[in-house]
């Protein structure tokens, strides 16, 4: 069975496929890449050190490497980068291995850590230290129910990888209009969180007024990501874990699950919801 070059990441592969009605037969299916992206910051002076290898799904992986490096407390906001090298003209590192130019100094040492596609670095902090790192999320950003029950569909229609395989997570970025900035697929939802996250950096769009909708459940790790960027509304279609709950309430986050067939609930912060 041949697996082709995989382009806009996905590969077909030919495979055999049961049916009731047809029995076994050949066919040819569209699959989800997953490949290893190396991260790598060099400071003014020449010194690079591995921060990351993060399993991803290649595409937008210059976005991917800002965000990861935002989220992770490397980077204090887009004048920190100097530039991405190993980025081809289409944001993808067909090489799996990116190097981020620092404009400064990191004032500590880093460890390089290995980032599977299912889950993010869990409970690598408390609240306590995320406020005191960046204190709560205080705006008077406010959506109407409305708006808030047209996120799916605007999001899964931008799932385009979603619908050929099956198998990557989507996060979206909404204005309060419900206005789609920008829809990021990848086998991780972390890594499609941080791709967001990413695209705020390098493209300099304003986050404190932002939406972020995510097509998995709202665990920990995506509020805490949330929380990091600037977003004061969170949004996903499954489940809350108690201590996303928590952070979302104590961080100044609106937290709203389950949001599908035109019904959704309200974890924390119900204030920013217009009736």
């Amino acid at each position: 069975m041949e697996v082709s070059e995989h382009t806009s990441g996905k590969t077909r592969r030919e495979i055999i496929t049961f049916r009731q009605e047809t029995g076994f037969i050949k066919t040819m299916d569209d699959i989800a890449v997953e490949e290893p992206l190396a991260i790598d910051i060099e400071e003014l002076n020449g010194d690079s050190e591995r921060v990351g290898v993060i399993m991803r799904t290649p595409i937008m992986d210059n976005y991917l490497a800002a965000g990861f490096l935002y989220s992770e407390g490397f980077l204090s906001g887009p004048a920190d980068i100097d530039g991405i090298d190993g980025i081809e003209y289409d944001g993808v590192s067909r090489r799996n291995h990116v190097t981020v130019r620092l404009s400064g100094k990191i004032s500590f040492r880093v460890q390089t850590r290995f980032i599977n596609s299912a889950c993010g670095v869990c409970g690598r902090s408390t609240i306590a230290d995320l406020l005191m790192r960046h204190g709560k999320i205080r705006d008077d950003a406010r959506i109407d129910l409305h708006t808030i029950l047209s996120l799916p569909a605007k999001m899964a229609y931008a799932q385009s990888l979603f619908m050929t395989t099956g198998g990557v997570h989507a996060a979206a970025l909404f204005d309060t209009d419900g206005y789609l900035k920008i829809a990021c697929e990848d086998i991780g939802r972390h890594n499609a969180v941080d791709k967001v996250i990413g695209y705020t950096m390098i493209e300099n769009v304003d986050m404190d007024a932002g939406i972020l909708m995510v097509s998995g459940r709202a665990g920990f790790e995506i509020v805490e990501k949330a929380f990091i960027a600037g977003f004061p509304i969170v949004a996903s279609v499954s489940a809350p874990s108690s201590l996303a709950v928590q952070v979302a309430e104590s961080m100044g986050i609106t937290l709203i699950c389950f949001l599908r067939n035109d019904r959704f609930n309200v974890y924390s912060h119900p204030e920013r919801i217009l009736p």
